[in-house]
């Protein structure tokens, strides 16, 4: 079978060669001076120059297509480049950005801390576990956007700019939402801290000498005139030349000598605060001069009225006596 199929294709093929060579085209060509020149070609050579000729067209098409092509590719390559240069410089921007965000929020927790420090020295507040879980989660967020900022652009593919870009946006509105709330707290706690704070620091609150409390306020029979009285201070028995200190912050109104009160000092701290130090062997300090809680400002003594050294210290609340007691640490 096969025999007979490869013996009718080779017949074909050798009576379509014996075909071919008998047919021939012949082109005369007539030059202008009359001389003439014929060209013979066979069917087998135009059937190979048209064959070669559609071989170059289809060439020629696909090196054209191939140009459009690469073309059009270069020029959405330029323009993802162009996108991808603006979305840098806007990362490099949102950086700078982070970084001063970062920083203001350290600043302000900075001062969160220095000033709830503050408060609790004076004991005014108490340390909230929920306050204390947001401050530790400002920080976490700065140390993320710090190292979310310091990463290189150069690292970056160009694919992944816009992924980046959001993501950066995104701690840029979270970092700036967090700092809002930082900054919502501090300037509460300014506030509060201030008024309270500066109230604390006028209030008298600490001993004004080391010693026994030998009289209380309050009614007694005078030491001296053995006399039915009423105490007007709290008297501190001491050894003699004991540093007495400012119970409060304030300023000196008067350092002089009292009758019956001796060597005594006087200090204003506002609020209506006013305390006083009688029968000091010596003052420390002039009048107008600023005191802090705690400075030395006079020693104990027993001049004037006096049967041995001790401190006589009184306190004033808007112009009233007050019982010492009341405003002395337990």
């Amino acid at each position: 079978m096969l025999q007979r199929i490869f013996g009718r294709l080779y017949r074909s093929a050798r009576k379509t060669a014996t075909s071919s060579r008998e047919r021939r085209f012949t082109f005369l060509l007539v030059y202008s001076h009359g001389r003439t020149r014929s060209i013979s070609f066979s069917f087998t050579t135009l059937v190979s120059v048209l064959a070669v000729a559609c071989i170059c067209l289809f060439t020629l098409g696909m090196f054209v297509n191939s140009y459009l092509q690469t073309a059009r590719e270069n020029e959405e390559l330029n323009y993802l480049y162009d996108v991808a240069g603006i979305q840098e410089m806007q990362i490099q921007h949102l950086q700078e950005h982070l970084k001063d965000m970062a920083e203001r929020l350290r600043q302000a927790e900075l001062v969160e801390r220095e000033t709830r420090s503050m408060l609790l020295e004076e004991g005014l507040i108490q340390e909230d576990a929920s306050e204390l879980s947001a401050m530790v989660a400002s920080r976490q967020l700065v140390a993320e956007t710090t190292s979310r900022s310091g990463r290189s652009i150069s690292r970056i593919p160009p694919r992944d700019m816009g992924v980046v870009l959001g993501s950066l946006r995104q701690a840029a509105f979270d970092l700036n939402g967090e700092i809002a709330s930082l900054e919502q707290r501090i300037d509460e706690l300014r506030g509060k801290a201030e008024d309270a704070v500066s109230y604390s620091r006028a209030r008298p609150s600490i001993w004004p000498a080391y010693g026994t409390i030998t009289s209380v306020y309050g009614w007694r029979t005078h030491p001296i005139t053995g006399r039915y009285h009423f105490h007007e201070g709290l008297d501190i028995g001491a050894s003699y030349r004991t540093s007495i200190r400012a119970t409060a912050d304030g300023t000196v109104t008067f350092t002089g000598y009292q009758a019956g009160y001796g060597r005594s000092v006087r200090i204003r701290h506002g609020y209506g605060f006013e305390t006083l130090y009688c029968h000091c062997s010596s003052v420390s300090v002039s009048t107008g001069q600023k005191v802090q809680r705690g400075d030395i400002i006079a020693y104990v003594g027993s001049s004037g009225s006096s049967t041995g050294p001790h401190l006589h210290y009184e306190v004033f609340k808007d112009g009233k006596r007050q019982d010492p007691m009341d405003y002395l640490p337990k």
